[in-house]
């Protein structure tokens, strides 16, 4: 990959829930990853460069087929990057570095695999979706518990349906639906039967709620070796 940033074109944006924007980035260069990494987009605005990472939200084989990456980006009221990509439009050209990141999938899986995220730290998982499906038709079982304050700002929920179990976490929400849990994420741990010995838990999301959970699963006997993370750094979006 090259180590210096590269053009890519921003061929697509989306509105996916009420407070997060779906970007559709095609590189200039050729661009190979592992489901689960991040990239980061370079974003000049008046002759200074703003570098935000985004986890990359389709599978490779998308990829590939597409030419396309996507990425879902949470919008911040005054944010550097919200405010530059609401405002962007198809053909715009930015510049981008990556893959980065170790949140991938083990090539061994002893037992249940959780994945945990809040908000746009669910996008590493639906890039995983193939990997999942396969783990799931080979009797695995895969939970995903996602996190968000309120219904309206769900994303890609429907995109696991198939290949997981489902916990949604409102935490802010008056009243709930079948599948979904008032409170959060970190909440939901008592209710998956796990396993310390067997079981690998993903976390991805921002950095509190991360600590909180490793601080649980630790204390129910998960070594480290079993607790996957990656931490967003709250940037000023």
């Amino acid at each position: 990959m090259p180590a210096a940033p590269f053009p890519a074109t921003l061929s697509r944006i989306e509105q996916l829930s009420t407070n997060t924007l779906q970007l559709s980035i095609q590189p200039a260069a050729e661009f190979d990853f592992v489901a689960g990494q991040f990239l980061q987009l370079h974003i000049e605005i008046d002759g200074t460069v703003h570098k935000r990472s985004y986890s990359i939200a389709n599978s490779p084989a998308d990829f590939q087929a597409t030419g396309l990456l996507q990425v879902a980006l949470s919008q911040v009221d005054g944010g550097v990057a919200s405010t530059f990509f609401q405002h962007a439009t198809p053909g715009t050209t930015i510049s981008m570095t990556g893959p980065y990141g170790a949140l991938v999938l083990p090539e061994a899986l002893p037992g249940q695999l959780v994945l945990v995220g809040t908000g746009t730290g669910i996008a590493p998982y639906r890039s995983m979706i193939p990997q999942l499906a396969a783990l799931a038709g080979e009797g695995k079982a895969i939970t995903t518990v996602m996190g968000f304050r309120y219904r309206h700002e769900c994303i890609y929920a429907e995109d696991f349906a198939p290949v997981s179990r489902q916990r949604v976490c409102l935490s802010r929400e008056p009243d709930l639906n079948t599948g979904e849990y008032a409170g959060h994420v970190q909440g939901q741990f008592d209710a998956l039967n796990l396993n310390p010995e067997k079981d690998i838990v993903y976390l991805c999301g921002n950095p509190g709620m991360i600590d909180e959970c490793v601080a649980l699963l630790r204390e129910m006997g998960f070594p480290p070796r079993q607790i996957k993370r990656e931490k967003y750094v709250y940037s000023g979006h």
